[in-house]
């Protein structure tokens, strides 16, 4: 009996962990989607449900935005976290990947999701941000259909404000921002609609929770620590399968220092970004 009440406990104990932050909407639950969801407790990214090589994704081929290489061996799962880690190459990399050749002098990464996801569903990630120039986040990105390329941005900022910044980025390593964009192709301009809270503490100094339901094509509920925050109504439906995306990049609003900066000169601890989690749920009736 006395097993019996342990091996309970446990199973209670690992249940509550994937619970959603949030409340469903009466008469439903919140099920964890196993397929987009990750606690990174094992040894290694898991490969039937992530793709860490850029260019080994079968809808996705970004390499980064110069002057930072996405790399997959930067990486890494450890003590229950995945690790994003930036630095500096060992030598200066020049791809012809794209119509003018781009100069890459320093590296982060991404993760795609191998399976995509329409609205009704929620999501939520656990992290906190590097201490360097570089940044990014927990995104959405459909296929590049013409006319019909969305994004959805849950979160994005940065970890150290480059001297080089751009004023209204001043605040971006202590941010949640979003986004959902419409965005430009062939057939069509860049529209969006964004919001953004400033919390007391920067994002490279503690953990936060960032969560968003993609509640339907016309609205996108945001949340920070299990809060609402604001919704985003997108500038078309967004009816569209997407990709779950976690990357640290560099931006040229906020450019590495001509010297490297903290991605050159950090200690790899402070070059680093710590990802306890990725959830994604789907609504189910409660008496299920």
């Amino acid at each position: 009996m006395k097993n019996i009440a342990v091996l309970g406990l446990v199973f209670v104990l690992l249940s509550s962990v994937s619970i959603a932050q949030i409340k469903a909407p009466k008469g439903k639950s919140w099920k964890l989607m196993e397929n987009l969801s990750d606690e990174f407790k094992g040894e290694k990214l898991d490969k039937k449900k992530w793709i860490a090589d850029p260019e080994k994704h079968p809808d996705f081929g970004w390499i980064g935005r110069p002057p930072a290489l996405f790399k997959e061996s930067s990486i890494a799962i450890k003590k229950g976290y995945m690790t994003i880690e930036v630095g500096q190459l060992d030598q200066t990399f020049v791809s012809h990947k794209y119509k003018t050749p781009a100069t890459y002098n320093y590296y982060g990464g991404i993760i795609r999701a191998k399976e995509a996801v329409s609205y009704g569903h929620y999501f939520e990630s656990k992290f906190k941000m590097s201490k360097t120039e570089m940044g990014g986040g927990f995104w959405l990105m459909s296929r590049g259909v013409c006319g019909k390329k969305h994004e959805i941005d849950i979160t994005e900022s940065i970890g150290s404000v480059s001297p080089l910044a751009e004023e209204w980025g001043k605040n971006w390593n202590k941010i949640m921002h979003s986004n959902t964009i419409h965005r430009k192709t062939t057939c069509n301009e860049s529209t969006r609609s964004q919001g953004m809270k400033i919390p007391e503490i920067k994002n490279s100094e503690k953990f936060y929770t960032y969560g968003c339901w993609w509640k339907s094509p016309t609205e996108l509920l945001f949340y920070l620590d299990g809060e609402y925050q604001y919704t985003l109504k997108p500038p078309v439906d967004f009816d569209q399968q997407l990709f779950l995306h976690f990357s640290i990049e560099s931006y040229d609003w906020n450019p590495i220092p001509k010297d490297g900066g903290k991605v050159a000169s950090a200690n790899k601890k402070d070059r680093t970004a710590y990802i306890d989690y990725i959830r994604t749920y789907k609504l189910e009736d409660s008496n299920k």
